[in-house]
């Protein structure tokens, strides 16, 4: 996670100085990927014909940009391959993926979004899915720009086989959206640095939800604005600053390796639902926060009923137009919250993130899968990454003054060339084109610290198989609805004891033994 840090979050300050980016706030070879090494040229004779290369992905439309037609012409050109999408409806992609692979036609890449899909594990069981070790062992880009632990991930036989090619998004500690001009009405000074303490955050809590922060009069705003996890469940709303950071070496205890969540000997857990649950039952929590999706809690913040809301901090412009647009003199900023050693430290509750953004998997039926892994690299590469990001002067953009700015009227959306890859620890890419200086100034510091602070959990997601047997299925949802109950205040923080007692018993006890093993097995073979 650190390594080339210091050279990408420079990159990543002067790069976004200089230019502005696109993005938008909207909801048996066994050589492992290592060193990069110089690519070989796939150029082909010019008499040869291009190799067709079917692609199948999820994009938001199967209509292709402009920009989208000219970048994969260019991509074409360059490795003499002709490519072809097939898009189906993304409401609906996971069950065409199962129809696909149920037909036995297959595509010669496909984009999975998950590596723990059981089709995906079945597909690569049945052989359908071919290892790309040979293919990516000399991909500079690919080598440069994806996280180690997206390669580990897909080593999901838990050997040296790598079974697809990471499509990389950034691993950030994203922290919180404040109402500034609340924080000012109640006398809080942001810090400089953008962190606080626990304490302080209790205190913004506390006045945004009973010192009329808004100064209308009324007691109709509320401090934090919650939402439901994957599970539907609320959980604790600020797990790092009590050292949950998912799999980590043990401090102590029977295991090598611990989510300090299944920690018997650690109250880290319990002092983090105890906090939620306290924040809670003083109505603190905005009353809708059980039954908030995320676009509802952001809609929340947005109609001015809650003062605190969790985000990617490069959505800032995005926030603060909209909720001007409601109150014309709203601000807003951005905080993250140290832990109890004074530190700013983010990772994850259950499964780590390991900045998988989803994979292409490449076929049995492919004829050339170098080209396939040719054709990704250069997505990536450096005489390509300009236009990756940022499309191509007088179609997505126009230079004024030496900046890139924003078309009128805007673009179309370029989802193939934008959501196909990207490069791990760019964080620009997230950042309009056309976005103020005055917001770049404050997004950057806010980004590279998002980028810092995370602590990078050790289990490269995986779901160990204790957790898919019928018990453990059985008690999570137990689990799930219990914490949930804890923090809204129906069942006592001393609840969880007990809770924990029951997952070992149901499959928790052989679910820690694996991941102990497979992250023993992974570390021994670094």
């Amino acid at each position: 996670m650190k390594w080339k840090r210091s050279a990408a979050l420079a990159g990543l300050s002067a790069a976004l100085v200089a230019v502005t980016a696109c993005g938008s706030d909207s909801t048996n070879q066994t050589e492992a990927p290592g060193s990069a090494q110089p690519q070989a040229s796939t150029a082909a004779p010019k008499n040869e014909a291009p190799v067709a290369i079917k692609l199948m992905a999820n994009y938001a439309t199967a209509e292709q940009s402009e920009s989208d037609k000219r970048f994969l012409a260019e991509l074409e050109a360059k490795h003499n391959v002709k490519l072809s999408f097939e898009v189906p409806p993304s409401t609906g992609y996971k069950e065409r993926l199962q129809l696909m692979l149920a037909s036995g036609q297959y595509p010669d890449a496909v984009l999975f979004l998950d590596s723990a899909d059981q089709s995906f594990q079945n597909a690569v069981k049945d052989g359908i899915i071919v290892p790309v070790n040979n293919y990516v062992k000399n991909a500079e880009a690919l080598q440069k720009y994806t996280y180690p632990a997206s390669w580990d991930q897909l080593r999901i036989n838990q050997d040296d086989k790598i079974f697809g090619i990471p499509r990389t998004s950034v691993v950030r500690n994203d922290a919180f959206f404040v109402r500034k001009d609340w924080l000012d009405n109640i006398g809080f000074a942001v810090p400089q640095d953008n962190e606080i303490t626990i304490e302080q955050f209790e205190e913004i809590l506390t006045k945004f939800t009973t010192g009329d922060p808004d100064k209308n009069g009324k007691k109709d705003t509320y401090g934090y604005g919650g939402a439901y996890n994957t599970q539907k469940v609320l959980e604790p709303i600020i797990p790092g600053s009590f050292g949950l950071t998912g799999w980590q070496k043990a401090s102590g205890g029977a295991y090598e390796f611990m989510n300090p969540m299944y920690d018997k000997t650690s109250t880290a857990y319990k002092d983090a639902l105890e906090f939620s649950a306290r924040m809670y039952k003083s109505g603190f929590f905005d009353p809708d926060s059980a039954t908030n999706d995320a676009s509802k809690q952001r809609e929340r913040f947005i109609k001015g009923l809650t003062g605190v809301f969790p985000y990617f901090s490069g959505y800032y412009t995005g926030v603060r137009k909209d909720i001007q647009k409601n109150f014309p003199n709203a601000d807003v900023t951005y905080l993250f919250v140290k832990n109890k050693q004074g530190k700013v430290e983010g990772g994850s509750l259950g499964a780590s993130s390991t900045g998988l953004w989803g994979f292409w998997a490449i076929t049995s039926s492919a004829k050339n899968p170098q080209k396939i892994a040719d054709v990704l690299n250069s997505w990536l590469s450096d005489d390509m990454w300009d236009k990756t990001n940022y499309g191509y002067e007088g179609m997505d953009y126009v230079v004024k003054d030496g900046e890139k700015v924003a078309t009128d009227p805007p673009a179309t959306p370029s989802y193939v060339r934008r959501q196909s890859m990207r490069r791990a620890y760019d964080t620009s890419f997230f950042i309009n084109i056309g976005t103020p200086e005055a917001d770049k100034k404050l997004m950057i510091p806010w980004l590279e610290k998002s980028i810092q602070t995370v602590v990078p959990a050790l289990d490269n997601a995986l779901v160990p198989d204790a957790a898919k047997k019928p018990n453990y299925m059985d008690y999570d949802k137990v689990w799930q609805q219990t914490v949930m109950k804890i923090i809204m205040g129906e069942e006592p923080v001393s609840k969880f004891d007990s809770l924990l007692d029951g997952w070992y018993k149901n499959g928790g006890e052989d679910y820690v033994k694996q991941m102990n093993a497979y992250i023993k097995k992974m570390q021994s073979a670094k």
